[in-house]
């Protein structure tokens, strides 16, 4: 590799008590380093928003200025405030997927999404359909996430209906999965 690639970090990580974030951040910037990679984070964005009249859309062209610096995502789809991934993080995958970026994914949680939704029924309790294909999430992201050649990483925990802590949406071993294969990515291309 002639440069180094920058990864940009997509998860709910960010509003995790700040102990815990810096602590997972830092740790998420070393193994990428280990495999010649630089992370870009949300957090390393240095952000007045006391001053901003709109701070919401400060922090949205922040992070989407570092996503179009990125060369790559590495995004974090540990169920979070539900059954499903982040919102804003299932939008910087789009958007990343969208630019023929390379993407990858990990999960902590074990469990298919059909399941936490319905626990494997055909339909939600409003009788609303439930994808049955037993994937991480919904299948645009999972089948996205593959359109880009990358891979989702999963863990072992078992879903619960009162979630997973932030302690628990953080795996090194997975996270290295994904870090090797961004960098085996950019080594071949």
């Amino acid at each position: 590799m002639s440069r180094t690639p920058l990864i940009y970090l997509a998860g709910p990580d960010v509003f995790f008590p700040e102990a815990i974030r810096t602590r997972i951040e830092a740790r998420k910037k070393a193994i990428l380093e280990d495999h010649g990679l630089t992370a870009l984070s949300p957090c390393d964005n240095d952000l007045d928003l006391e001053q901003a009249q709109d701070p919401a859309r400060v922090i949205f062209e922040a992070n989407k200025a570092l996503m179009d610096r990125a060369q790559g995502l590495i995004a974090n789809l540990t169920p979070f405030r539900g059954p499903s991934a982040d919102a804003g993080t299932i939008y910087e995958l789009g958007y990343m997927t969208a630019q023929n970026k390379p993407v990858c994914a990990y999960t902590t949680c074990a469990t298919p999404y059909n399941e936490r939704v319905a626990g494997g029924a055909d339909t939600d309790q409003q009788g609303t359909m439930v994808e049955g294909f037993g994937l991480c999430d919904n299948l645009m992201l999972d089948c996205g996430i593959m359109s880009t050649g990358g891979f989702i990483a999963k863990g072992t925990i078992p879903w619960r209906p009162k979630g997973l802590s932030p302690e628990e949406s953080f795996d090194e071993d997975l996270f290295r999965e994904l870090a090797s294969a961004m960098r085996d990515h950019f080594q071949n291309t």
